[in-house]
C-alpha cells in the first residue's frame, strides 16, 4: 500500500511539473540556415525590451518584415543589415536564438 501512495505522489508531483513547464523553454533541435540561405548577411542585433514586444514589432516602421515567437518578435532591414530583437523583460536564450535565426532568415522557418 505504501508503494501505491509513493508512486500516485511521485505521478502527481511530476504531473504537476509537467503543467507548470515555462512555455519559453524550447529544447528542441533547431538546423541553422546555411549561409547561402542567410536573408541578413553578418547582421548587427540590437535588443530591446517591451512589456507587450510583438505589438510593437507590429508599430515599428521602416523595416523590411518581423516575425513572432512566443512573447517576443525580431525586425530586419536587409539594406542596413540589421535585426533588431524585442522580448519582455522576462526570457529565455532559446528564445532570442529562435528570434535570432528567424531574423537570418528573413522570417522563414529554420
Amino acid at each position: 500500500m505504501k508503494r501505491l501512495a509513493c508512486l500516485l505522489l511521485g505521478f502527481a508531483s511530476f504531473a504537476g511539473w509537467a503543467q507548470s513547464r515555462d512555455a519559453l523553454l524550447d529544447f528542441s533541435l533547431v538546423a541553422p540556415p546555411t549561409v547561402d540561405r542567410h536573408k541578413i548577411v553578418q547582421p548587427v542585433v540590437q535588443w530591446l525590451l517591451k512589456p507587450e514586444a510583438p505589438d510593437h514589432c507590429a508599430q515599428v516602421q521602416g523595416h523590411d518584415g518581423f516575425a513572432v515567437w512566443q512573447e517576443g518578435c525580431v525586425y530586419w532591414s536587409r539594406a542596413q543589415s540589421t535585426c533588431t530583437i524585442v522580448t519582455t523583460g522576462n526570457t529565455t536564450h532559446s528564445q532570442v536564438g529562435r528570434l535570432f535565426l528567424l531574423c537570418l532568415s528573413g522570417g522563414e522557418p529554420a
